[in-house]
């Protein structure tokens, strides 16, 4: 059994302090999950569409002129996760960056141009040796 003085000052201070305690703020993400889960199934499919939402958003035009995603130079097909950087301005999927001759993967291997084409090492030396072309040598690694 726990006796109070609720003379105290402590006292007093404590019960003023749990009097004009105001509501707890919410994060604005609590907040957000709040009235979703609030709302109707219809209202908030409309007022909240998630990814799986057939009233999902579709960003087709590019935030600020630039485009979120990159487009491989291989297969022509739009990069959404990971992107092999070539050039400034192409990119592969990592599966799409191989040896144009073996099909070898070049990640954290790095790849050779003899030409327009991209080659391992052991086929552009190949390459290189009949040619007599200058082969130019990149490293490229994932972003």
């Amino acid at each position: 059994m726990q006796r109070f003085d609720k003379d105290s000052e402590v006292f007093k201070m404590i019960q003023e302090n749990k009097e004009s305690r105001a509501a707890p703020r919410q994060s604005n993400t609590f907040k957000m999950l709040q009235e979703v889960l609030e709302a109707d199934e219809k209202e908030a499919a409309m007022r909240f569409p998630g990814k799986l939402s057939p009233n999902a958003p579709t960003q087709n035009t590019p935030v600020g002129g630039i485009s979120k995603h990159h487009t491989c130079e291989k297969c022509g097909t739009s990069i959404v996760t990971q992107a092999v950087r070539i050039t400034d301005s192409s990119f592969r999927h990592p599966e799409c960056y191989t040896c144009s001759d073996c099909g070898l993967n070049l990640k954290m291997r790095g790849h050779f141009w003899v030409g327009d084409t991209m080659y391992c090492e052991k086929h552009a030396k190949e390459r290189y040796q009949g040619s007599g072309n200058c082969i130019q040598t990149t490293v490229s690694y994932p972003q």
